[in-house]
């Protein structure tokens, strides 16, 4: 198949995301995403161009996005729990059954004064802000996450922080 630039943005972004909660300075996240690009290049070769739009779209609007979450009380308040933190746990059904839960979390923080709350990163072509607090309802994922999260850390999550980066 070709190039799913739905798929290979949210990558993008993932990897910039996961470099900068680690620590990482905007030099390692730029030349992360490069390196990304240009395998996808590699793999997509009639398509250069648009993954060269593609890097080029994150590369500037990454900056943007991070210097508005570095102004934000709910990061100045956090203490980071889990960054990209792979898990795998056994949770207990109300029929008796135990199952594993696998994953990755994006992330996990404690809000002083507030609680711990799990943040999904999703990109999107187009917000519809109801339609988003319609389907959070019945999102799956998110709920069996936040299992996962409680389960690890052995307390209630308090929420779900949904960050949604719309991709232009």
């Amino acid at each position: 198949g070709g190039l799913d630039v739905t798929l290979e943005y949210g990558q993008m972004w993932h990897l910039c995301e996961e470099i900068l909660a680690a620590g990482g300075k905007k030099k390692d996240w730029e030349k992360e995403l490069l390196a990304y690009s240009k395998e996808l290049c590699k793999i997509y070769k009639n398509q250069q161009y648009e993954v060269l739009k593609w890097y080029n779209v994150c590369k500037v609007q990454f900056p943007i996005y991070e210097k508005f979450w570095r102004e934000e009380e709910d990061v100045k308040n956090r203490v980071p729990i889990y960054q990209e933190e792979t898990f795998s746990v056994r949770y207990k059904l109300p029929s008796g059954r135990t199952v594993r839960l696998r994953g990755k979390l994006d992330s996990a923080d404690r809000i002083k004064k507030d609680g711990i709350y799990l943040q999904e990163n999703k990109t999107k072509g187009r917000i519809d802000e109801q339609r988003l607090q319609r389907n959070l309802t019945f999102d799956l994922q998110t709920m069996m996450y936040s299992i996962a999260l409680e389960t690890l850390l052995g307390k209630p999550v308090k929420g779900v922080r949904y960050n949604v980066i719309r991709r232009p």
